[in-house]
């Protein structure tokens, strides 16, 4: 729905207005040509107000103010801003290329690509023009001259991101599924916050008919501009639609109404969407209930096989195939995530030659994705045994080390593997899971941003750092990291589930629930998954839905157990069970000793408890380790248990200042508001006249 669309940002006029420009003083430039702000607009002007001031730095100010004005929907007065830096330096790229994005903006498409024609003269390999020049023609349709231009832009530079987005866009318009979603893959594979990278790459799942996967990259090209991405929005409700969630349709239609209230075809699309759910209905309500299926039929979950403590996998019978073809067999099965198949030809491999390097190395790694830590430790000392030095080797039996919580004996690996080869990412990574898990989380993130650097392919390493910023509450950057992991993988549906949470924590509900509801129609048991489906019902008020699903989870996930535990106990607390509440909080705590959330909820049992001592001890210890929003709210509420007002005003009021870092910050800090209303009518500041409050 090309109504919907805004006008792609043709122009990377940030990086543009880098190319040639001088050193130029501090204050008044920087606040104009910096990030926009509430002062870029009043520091431009003080610069071109100034006639002394070099006429570099009144161009500088005139493209910046044109930019700003432009990001504001001002266009007139972008363009005559953009007018006037080409009248000061009709040779400037800078100008010429502002000009062309304004005059796009405005629909004047043959002007503004006369400005880029005459700016690329100038600058005939500049990647930023070639790419700017590319996503007007393509808004012209000129799709041929549009590739050419990506095609350049490319050539130029091989990681520039936003032309990938824009050769794609051309292959997707063009009916070139395929190259479409390799060059796709390649730019969110650069930056999981390309523009528009999502939304292309969601029409080429689109018009393939994978429609979880293009609700997915809709809802992720949402995310990442909520209050433009119209297309996105529109695209999404279509899919619903077919998926028969007419509910999820309607609300993507209401978001659209919200911007273009006018709109006759979304009304319209609407109407039908709230006309088919009722008929829906009709029919669901005419059906009898189906008959309970025999006792009997009923199929008992299956569970894990117990493993041998210390031995190998029992040995394969032979094989009519060569251990290179077993070998090879064994990848393909292991790509396709079927690795028992593939352990099963391993051991074929190995019956034959028990000192086969690659099938012990292959073998151990699959073991150890399975979770047969003991039989994948055994063949990493099978193969350490032939080669004691190799550095790879060494940091996957860390892993094993790792998981088996024998922290001390996998670093002692995880440093060897370093020591042997600085530039192999894999030790790294190993030492910074190791790291996490031991509770060093900056010594960890070091190490991880190592084994990115050195190697930037690795989607595991992106996950593991996700999964400490999560720990760290820095949601957005956990969520880059996600994003970029699953670009690289997508088929993980752990690390989706892991995005899910990541999303729900911050606040995100129903983009997290997509991810979360991906993950179950695939796999109804992933636990990762049932955990984030007992936070959205938690955080959405339902605590009777969130025990049964966090149920499920509690004891039965070792990385996510102490989350899990915590969010039972939020629940239990909701539903006045303080005891089995506290029995939760209490085995979170043997896992995540001193935890400032784990001792926050335990001051709420205590506070229920009337137990005011000792919910102001866990208090005072969870806020000098980290302040939220609802430690110093649940303090402020023992003050007033306690009826010292004047002590729980300054916390009700200091959690209406700290910024809110999770979802549960977010609903308390509503009522911390209402608090402070209430307390400024009661609490005097204490001054001689008795007047006055002290908020």
């Amino acid at each position: 729905m090309p109504s919907f669309r805004p006008p792609l940002l043709a122009l990377f006029v940030c990086v543009v207005l880098c190319c040639g420009q001088g050193v130029v003083r501090a204050g008044d430039i920087e606040d104009c040509t910096g990030p926009f702000s509430e002062k870029t607009e009043a520091a431009c002007a003080t610069i071109l107000n100034d006639a002394q001031r070099p006429a570099e730095d009144h161009l500088k100010a005139y493209i910046a103010r044109s930019r700003f004005f432009i990001s504001r929907g001002k266009l007139d007065a972008g363009i005559t801003d953009a007018e006037a830096a080409v009248g000061l330096n009709p040779q400037s790229t800078s100008a010429l290329a502002t000009r062309a994005y304004a005059r796009q903006r405005t629909g004047n498409r043959d002007a503004a690509l006369a400005d880029y024609n005459r700016a690329i003269e100038l600058e005939p390999k500049n990647p930023q023009l070639l790419t700017s020049r590319g996503y007007l023609r393509s808004e012209q349709k000129a799709w041929t001259d549009a590739l050419a231009d990506f095609n350049e832009a490319i050539t130029q530079r091989q990681d520039f991101a936003q032309a990938y987005v824009g050769r794609g866009r051309v292959y997707v318009e063009t009916g070139q599924l395929d190259q479409a979603l390799n060059d796709l893959n390649s730019a969110l594979a650069m930056s999981a916050t390309v523009q528009n990278g999502f939304f292309w790459r969601g029409q080429v799942y689109r018009r393939k008919g994978d429609i979880d996967r293009a609700i997915d990259d809709f809802s992720r090209a949402i995310a990442q501009a909520p209050q433009t991405e119209r297309a996105a929005y529109y695209d999404r409700a279509q899919l619903f639609i077919t998926k028969g969630d007419y509910a999820r349709a309607i609300a993507d239609f209401d978001k659209l109404l919200s911007f273009a209230p006018d709109n006759k075809i979304v009304q319209q699309q609407r109407q039908a969407a709230i006309a088919m759910q009722a008929e829906l209905a009709k029919v669901h309500e005419a059906q009898p209930a189906p008959a309970a299926p025999p006792k009997a039929a009923a199929i008992a979950p299956a569970t894990a096989p117990a493993t041998t403590p210390s031995a190998s996998p029992p040995p394969a019978p032979p094989s009519p195939l060569s251990s290179k073809e077993l070998l090879t067999q064994a990848l393909q099965l292991g790509k396709q995530t079927k690795y028992a198949d593939a352990i099963t030809l391993l051991g074929q491999a190995l019956s034959a030659n028990p000192n086969d390097e690659a099938a012990l190395r292959l073998r151990a790694a699959y073991l150890l994705l399975t979770g047969r830590l003991a039989e994948a430790h055994a063949d990493a000392d099978a193969f350490l045994k032939l080669k004691p030095d190799d550095a790879s080797m060494l940091a996957g039996r860390a892993l094993t080390y790792a998981a088996r919580r024998q922290f001390e004996e996998g670093l002692a690996d995880a440093n060897r593997a370093i020591g042997i080869n600085s530039n192999g990412s894999l030790g790294y990574l190993s030492r910074g899971i190791i790291y996490f898990l031991t509770g060093k989380t900056q010594e960890a993130l070091a190490d991880l941003d190592s084994a990115i650097s050195l190697n930037p392919k690795d989607a595991g390493s992106f996950a593991q750092r996700g999964r400490v910023y999560v720990a760290l509450h820095q949601y957005d950057k956990a969520l880059v990291d996600f994003d970029q992991a699953l670009t690289l993988t997508p088929t993980n549906d752990s690390w989706r589930a892991e995005r899910g949470i990541a999303l729900l924590l911050k606040g995100n509900n129903a983009e997290g629930m997509v991810d979360i509801k991906s993950v179950l129609d695939h796999n109804p048991n992933n636990q990762i998954a049932q955990l984030g489906q007992g936070l959205a019902m938690l955080v959405s008020g339902q605590p009777d839905r969130a025990l049964l699903a966090l149920n499920q989870v509690v004891g039965k996930t070792t990385d996510y157990e102490g989350l899990a535990r915590m969010l039972r106990a939020r629940a239990l607390l909701t539903k006045n069970d303080s005891s089995g509440a506290l029995a939760d909080i209490n085995i979170a705590l043997g896992k995540l000793p001193d935890d400032p959330d784990v001792l926050l909820l335990r001051s709420r049992v205590w506070l229920a408890m009337r137990n005011y001592d000792q919910a102001l001890d866990d208090l005072n210890k969870a806020i000098a380790r980290r302040e939220t929003v609802e430690n110093h709210f649940v303090r402020a509420n023992v003050y007033e248990a306690q009826n010292k007002l004047e002590k729980a005003t300054e916390d009700y009021r200091r959690a209406t200042q700290l910024a809110a870092t999770s979802v549960f910050d977010v609903l308390t800090q509503a009522e911390a508001r209402q608090k402070v209303q209430q307390f400024s009518k009661k609490v005097p500041c204490g001054n001689a006249s008795g007047t006055g409050t002290c908020l």
